[in-house]
């Protein structure tokens, strides 16, 4: 499959499990219509309620749409209850985490064993908007009253797991997110994802060229029409020069 264009890669009566390329919107932004998935799966394949979760302008991969109330209803109540599962690869520019990015608050240590899907390097913060125009965010750990828009899952910290480190290849899992926070959270532990202009080592070549290299590349969840679980998987970032 092209990775430029938008394709379906599950469809039943209940959702519709559909990849979406890089530099391409999820959804209409403040109620302005244009190029985006929603858009591009409504005006071929409908009907459809809404999308269950968005992807960045940047990142590419598998995005869940539900196709009418009920089901819509019941991946909602999966989310709130943590059970719907996104997982993401990145290529990032450094392998080893260690310290926080230029202008991010101290950076949470880490254990030097490798991580695992049963033990991995969890990242939790809240997020509040930075930097000009507010386009990026800023992990925060303290709830007072310095920063007054802090934003919370569920009033707790949005949390991110690093589940492998391959070379400089990191899949991390996330249940609920942020905007950003992949990105975010893996700048503040020092490992910017290649080709970030937002969060990466701004001002070379790694921080501008090419596409952002992060994919949500499978999802999991459960089936509302039988109570299986499903996977869906498309191939995940890889990195093609040796690690440094």
């Amino acid at each position: 499959m092209e990775n430029n264009a938008p394709y379906i890669l599950e469809e039943t009566g209940d959702f519709a499990v559909v990849f979406k390329p890089p530099k391409m919107h999820s959804a209409p932004l403040k109620q302005k219509s244009g190029d985006t998935l929603l858009e591009w799966y409504t005006a071929h394949f409908p009907p459809v309620v809404d999308l269950l979760h968005r992807l960045d302008f940047e990142t590419h991969g598998l995005v869940l749409l539900a196709k009418n109330q009920k089901s819509f209803e019941f991946f909602k109540s999966l989310q709130e209850g943590g059970e719907f599962v996104k997982e993401y690869s990145a290529v990032c520019t450094s392998s080893v985490p260690n310290a926080a990015g230029e202008g991010f608050p101290p950076s949470p240590p880490f254990a030097n064993s490798a991580p695992s899907p049963e033990k991995p390097l969890v990242i939790e913060s809240y997020f509040r908007p930075f930097g000009p125009g507010r386009k990026q965010v800023r992990p925060v750990t303290e709830d007072g009253k310095k920063h007054r828009e802090l934003a919370k899952d569920r009033g707790g910290f949005y949390r991110t797991e690093i589940i492998s480190i391959s070379g400089n290849v990191f899949t991390v899992r996330i249940r609920r997110g942020f905007r950003h926070q992949i990105r975010a959270h893996l700048c503040w532990i020092g490992c910017p994802i290649l080709n970030d202009s937002l969060y990466g080592e701004q001002g070379t070549e790694n921080s501008r060229q090419g596409i952002l290299a992060l994919c949500a590349h499978a999802l999991f969840f459960t089936d509302p029409s039988n109570g299986r679980r499903r996977e869906y998987r498309i191939t995940p970032m890889f990195d093609s020069k040796p690690a440094t």
